[in-house]
């Protein structure tokens, strides 16, 4: 019993012992969520006093804008990013909220511009090709100031306040090719300038292409410089062959504007606002006419096959100016047509020897070398730079016997021309014309009368009585034969008989004139008119026989033809 009641004594006891009493502390099981909120409050802090300014700014509709990731730049560094983009109402506009860092507090005051940049790729600025890929980001231009919070954007990059120094000079051109702002100017490859602007003229007849030329290099240009435009592969011909001109890389890609000066630099540089004429190629503003060009005039017969502004005009295979206008019309009386071409000789291309030239008067000087050399010759041609690929050209040559001709008068005079000889054209035409010939002969009469003639011989020649014939000439001819030989045999004889007998009929000439004398004739017993008349037969005798020996030696042959009278 005793040892029952111990037991409960000592239950009693432990459960007294048990007893829960709460803690005033919380927990460690706290501390995670407590730590993680102190450090969300200390890097809102943080990021409250780190982070810069923010402003709205409202740019025209584009696409590429991201918020989060589009960022802002200034020369380069990203100085803030798009926080939030919103679509106005209008569908006309987008508000980008712009936060900044904090270096850029004091330099968002009014007359800060922003504009969207890399949206527009250019091949003339490399460094946008990773536009193509990120998107467009928002330039800024900061000013210092009180920050404004709403601000208008730009669409495109703003005209910079300052330019380096230089002059702009505009070029004149009907056609625009591919050429943008940005695009090089180029002087012997190497770049001087670049293309500043370019506008249409308000009646859309041209583009006024505004070129801005370092100051350093702003001397290469004169009052007779020559522009054109290098964007492109331009073949050309010269005295050493064909040539093809290549622009730089950036001109094939973007376009480009190259320029000399013929005769090389002289004389001051131009201001700005100067107008030029830009050419379409290279040969083209080397072969315009200058200020001292003296303008002729030529006709040719037919159309300009190809001939047109611009196209060289060569002296005797020398540069000499080029042609300004070309001009086809039909003549009613011959019922034809006609072309008139107008060119321009340059008087600095054709130097004078002997005292050179006036440039004051060169009309004049022109006129009297022009009218000088026509008279010696001196014609236009319609020519070919390449034969079949080349390009049409004036020829200005001394053709040999040509007509008479002079130097026309008129406004502009006229210098005589003909037909242009050689060339792919002029064969052609030439062999067109005996083909012409050959298609009008009677070939099948002429075939049809040779069958005719050859069955005619072939008859002939297979019948009886040529045959007999032939047998006939052959018995002839050797007869003959056998006269020519027994004449050749014979004829040495013969012409001894012919010359003993004109010795002895000379021997008998002298014994009758021993006769003649007066001893002779008393002695002779003759009468002296029966003498002279003997005397007279035998000298014609002997006349004779030295005439037939003669003849007979240096024409043996007459034995068997007999003389001819």
């Amino acid at each position: 019993m005793a040892s029952g009641n111990e037991n409960s004594s000592d239950d009693k006891l432990l459960l007294e012992e048990a007893v829960f009493r709460p803690s005033r502390w919380p927990g460690l099981i706290w501390a995670v969520p407590i730590a993680a909120f102190a450090i969300i409050i200390w890097l809102g802090i943080s990021t409250l006093l780190e982070s810069g300014p923010s402003v709205t700014v409202t740019f025209p509709v584009t696409g590429g804008f991201s918020a989060g990731s589009t960022p802002v730049q200034y020369k380069g560094f990203t100085v803030g990013h798009v926080e939030t983009v919103k679509l106005s109402k209008t569908l006309g506009q987008i508000s980008v909220k712009i936060r900044f860092v904090k270096e850029m507090a004091g330099h968002l005051g009014r007359g800060t511009q922003y504009w969207i940049s890399g949206n527009n790729f250019s091949i003339t600025n490399l460094s946008q090709i990773k536009s193509l890929i990120s998107g467009p980001v928002i330039a800024i231009a900061p000013h210092k100031g009180a920050i404004v919070k709403h601000a208008t954007g730009l669409s495109a990059p703003p005209v910079p306040a300052f330019t380096p120094p230089g002059e702009t000079v505009t070029l004149v051109t009907a056609k625009l090719s591919h050429l943008s702002v940005g695009s090089p100017v180029d002087y012997n490859g190497f770049k001087v300038g670049e293309i500043s602007g370019i506008t249409l003229a308000p009646d859309g007849s041209h583009f006024d292409v505004g070129v801005f030329i370092q100051k350093k290099w702003a001397n290469l240009i004169t009052s007779k410089t020559r522009f054109w435009s290098e964007g492109a592969v331009h073949l050309s011909t010269s005295g050493s062959g064909a040539t093809v001109q290549l622009a730089s890389i950036p001109a094939l890609l973007s376009g480009g504007v190259a320029f000399t000066t013929p005769g090389g630099i002289a004389g001051p540089g131009v201001k700005t606002g100067t107008r030029f004429t830009l050419y379409g190629s290279k040969q083209a503003a080397l072969n315009a006419p200058g200020a001292d060009a003296v303008a002729y005039r030529i006709i040719f017969s037919g159309g300009p096959h190809g001939l047109a502004a611009s196209a060289p005009v060569q002296l005797e295979g020398a540069p000499a100016g080029s042609v300004t206008k070309v001009v086809t019309s039909f003549d009613p009386a011959k019922k034809q047509l006609q072309t008139s071409v107008t060119l321009m000789l340059e008087p600095s291309l054709i130097n004078r020897t002997g005292g050179g030239g006036d440039l004051q008067a060169p009309r004049a000087q022109m006129n009297a070398m022009l009218s000088a050399l026509i008279k010696q010759g001196l014609r236009a041609q319609l020519a070919s730079s390449m034969p079949v690929v080349g390009g049409k050209m004036i020829k200005l040559a001394l053709v040999p016997n040509a007509p008479a001709a002079t130097l026309q008068p008129g406004t502009p005079p006229l210098i005589p021309s003909i037909s242009g000889g050689g060339g792919v054209g002029s064969a052609i035409t030439r062999i067109d014309d005996i083909l012409a010939k050959l298609n009008a002969l009677p070939l099948t009469q002429i075939a049809a009368n040779t069958r005719q003639l050859s069955a005619q011989l072939a008859r002939l020649s297979t019948a009886p009585q040529t045959q007999q014939t032939l047998e006939r000439l052959d018995r002839t001819m050797a007869h003959v034969d056998s006269l020519t030989q027994q004449a050749d045999a014979q004829l040495p004889a013969i012409l001894h008989e012919v010359k003993r007998s004109a010795a002895q009929a000379d021997a008998a000439l002298a014994a009758v004139k021993g006769l003649a004398s007066p001893h002779g004739l008393e002695n002779a017993g003759l009468e002296s008119t029966n003498l002279a008349h003997a005397l007279y037969e035998i000298s014609e005798a002997a006349k004779a026989l030295h005439a037939l020996a003669d003849f007979l030696t240096s024409h043996p042959n007459a034995l068997l033809t007999g003389r001819e009278d």
